[in-house]
């Protein structure tokens, strides 16, 4: 059979043959497609056993056809699952479940029209009853297929097996095993959303499937989704004493602000297993986020007592600012760094811990040479990761904005002064909630305006939520069978009551975050700076703060930051940083020019010098009262994740405004990166 495939074809890596004996260690990263020639006979050893209760239909049976149509849907080949799903209808059009997903795939398409009656057959039909597919298989028998499926991998290359999985799934599309198999090799080739879908079919077909099911955990985690929490207490309901599980959970909760509950569970985790180094740096970081210094120290240490090169562990240290290593410890970290061979990403954390230590000993020239090496460190480390799994990198929105030219250009082509009168009018206010975005750099504040807000009583601080991004990535593969990234030209089609219920979503995703009742939620996501314009259409109600540091002062904060690799590449090099700060002022330029008084815009340097003034302005924007609590915001306890967590702890200071200026000797070629012509 030759299936119309519409997924991306990239290149299988060229490791050529790899040993699958570590499949369940999780081995390399590898993606493969079906091929673009008539398709291989599926080796002997991996045709599936007949004996299994998952077959229970003829090829040609709706049923058969249904599942066959959701499993091709879950591994990306959506114009054949359209096609599946066609011929499923035809024969029974009453098959309400097979009309819906219909509708579903046909939207990726563009195909509206038929989307819409599809939807409509499918609520004629909804009373009809069908049988739900599933793999029956009982956990032993599961383990045992596994077993088996992997034996013939082994020997075999990694193009090869990938379309041997593929085929064994066009054979049997109930197939839990081979399906977890092929969701991790897409999650460890780069493609997350194949790799979510096709745990998600797995789990749907087969509940019990705890490795499944826990490996789909760590996807979650990974991603900081919320949808982790549910996820990781369904593990633990069935085996509450699991240490793994447990610490999964603990991660979950962390992730999402619930860091109270993964503080318990750690505790409880230590005190059956009192060396685990990974505990003991969990356990630190949620202690320096819930504002316990001294306990978080006394975890840290714990740590390199343990494990002397953990470069996590000093940088949690240096986290914690102030003078919390010492001398000692800088000869300490100095001899990890040349007497032992350490992981690169240890080594790139001490560096970065010494550079802060050597910083507030004032040593700039041995601090500016730590933060060169860390930086260093990182493309290494980038190099390495690009080199092994080339096609790994995708912008699916959950991530930093794209920056590139041809992103911004598209953006402000969309939403111009014209169509920003004629086509794209806002939603209707469904909400009474009001959301407030603090957006901008990283390191230029957001953390210390939401503390600000969050000190007043009709306010709460969230902290970074993918609310939006969540949002922006659904638009961006809402046409996914016809342009690769539908945003943001697909909003010009929205009707109101469409952008309405997105806001709507907005609102009820943020309940997960939230503690209170309080009218006014705080999200300071920094990335959401690239979609003012979404926010302004979808949540008209919503206030948003651009919190703006000077270039030099925000660029070198950022630089001199371990900030996360997965989405602050730009930060660790002058010439990137220089042209990302300036596209991102220019954009915001864009932003207070077609959408004028939508965005307050706070001066960071105004902030620190006129603190009440800029306090009261901003919740005069936010129409809120003025409340004295807020100039007191550092009384505030709630748990703070960003690196700033230490600054908003104590009443602002003017330290932090001309630090750069220490190390100006060695910013040459950083004001050349801003004061660089832009590019056209």
């Amino acid at each position: 059979m030759r299936l119309p495939i519409e997924k991306a074809v990239r290149n299988p890596l060229a490791a050529g043959r790899r040993s699958w004996e570590q499949l369940d260690v999780l081995p390399e990263p590898l993606v493969s497609l079906l091929p673009a020639g008539p398709a291989p006979s599926l080796p002997a050893s991996l045709v599936p056993d007949a004996s299994l209760s998952t077959r229970t239909e003829p090829a040609a049976a709706p049923a058969h056809l249904y599942e066959l149509g959701l499993t091709f849907a879950a591994m990306s080949y959506h114009t054949a699952a359209i096609e599946v799903l066609r011929d499923c209808t035809a024969l029974a059009p009453n098959h309400a479940p097979a009309w819906r997903k219909l509708a579903e795939l046909l939207r990726l398409a563009g195909e509206d029209a038929q989307a819409n009656a599809a939807e409509t057959t499918a609520r004629a039909c909804a009373g009809v009853k069908w049988k739900k597919g599933l793999d029956e298989r009982t956990l032993p028998r599961l383990h045992k297929a596994e077993q088996k499926l992997v034996e013939p991998l082994k020997a075999m290359a990694e193009d090869e097996a990938a379309m041997a999985i593929r085929e064994r799934l066009m054979a049997n599309p109930l197939d839990a095993v081979a399906m977890r198999f092929l969701a991790r090799l897409e999650k460890r080739g780069g493609d997350l959303f194949t790799a979510r879908a096709l745990f998600e079919r797995t789990l749907d077909i087969c509940p019990a499937y705890t490795s499944a099911r826990e490996e789909y955990c760590q996807l979650l985690t990974g991603q900081h989704d919320y949808a982790a929490v549910a996820e990781t207490g369904r593990l633990l309901s069935d085996s509450p004493d699991n240490p793994r599980y447990q610490f999964l959970r603990a991660t979950a909760l962390m992730n999402n602000s619930k860091v109270d509950a993964a503080i318990d569970i750690v505790t409880e985790l230590l005190g059956k297993d009192p060396n685990n180094v990974d505990f003991w740096l969990f356990y630190g970081n949620a202690l320096r986020v819930a504002g316990r210094r001294e306990e978080a120290v006394q975890a840290y240490r714990k740590c390199l007592d343990v494990q002397p090169g953990m470069g996590a562990a000093w940088w949690g240290l240096a986290e914690l600012k102030e003078n919390v290593l010492t001398q000692n410890d800088v000869a300490g970290m100095r001899a990890q760094l040349e007497e032992h061979a350490l992981p690169s990403e240890s080594r790139k954390a001490i560096f970065y811990a010494l550079g802060q230590t050597l910083e507030r000993a004032r040593d700039f020239p041995a601090s500016f040479a730590a933060y060169e090496e860390g930086a260093r460190e990182h493309w290494a480390i980038k190099e390495i990761e690009e080199r092994e799994h080339p096609d790994a990198a995708s912008d699916d929105g959950s991530g930093p904005p794209d920056d590139s030219m041809p992103g911004m250009q598209q953006l402000t082509k969309v939403f111009s002064r014209e169509n920003l009168v004629s086509r794209l009018v806002p939603a209707p206010v469904i909400s009474p909630d009001t959301p407030i975005f603090v957006i901008g750099m990283p390191r230029a504040g957001s953390t210390l305006v939401e503390q600000i807000l969050s000190s007043h009583s009709r306010v709460e601080g969230i902290g970074e939520c993918s609310l939006i991004g969540d949002i922006k990535r659904g638009l961006i593969r809402s046409r996914i069978l016809v342009t690769p990234n539908a945003y943001p030209d697909c909003l010009l089609d929205l009707t109101r009551d469409e952008l309405a219920a997105l806001g709507a979503r907005v609102i009820a995703d943020s309940r997960n975050y939230r503690a209170t009742d309080r009218p006014c939620f705080v999200d300071k996501r920094p990335w959401n700076w690239v979609d003012v314009g979404l926010i302004h259409l979808i949540l008209p109600q919503a206030k948003i703060i651009d919190i703006r540091r000077e270039p030099m002062a925000a660029c070198f904060a950022m630089y001199k930051q371990m900030l996360p690799r997965e989405s602050c590449d730009f930060s660790y090099d002058f010439k990137k940083l220089g042209p990302y700060y300036k596209r991102y002022v220019r954009l915001m330029d864009h932003w207070h020019a077609v959408l004028p008084g939508r965005v307050h815009l706070v001066r960071y340097e105004r902030l620190v010098e006129d603190t009440e003034c800029e306090i009261r302005r901003m919740l005069d924007y936010c129409e809120l009262p003025f409340e004295e609590g807020c100039l007191r915001f550092w009384e505030l306890e709630r748990a703070i994740v960003t690196p700033s967590a230490e600054q908003v702890r104590r009443p602002i200071y003017r330290d932090a405004l001309e630090q750069w200026r220490n190390f100006e000797p060695w910013l040459g070629p950083l004001k050349e990166a801003l004061a660089a012509p832009e590019e056209n």
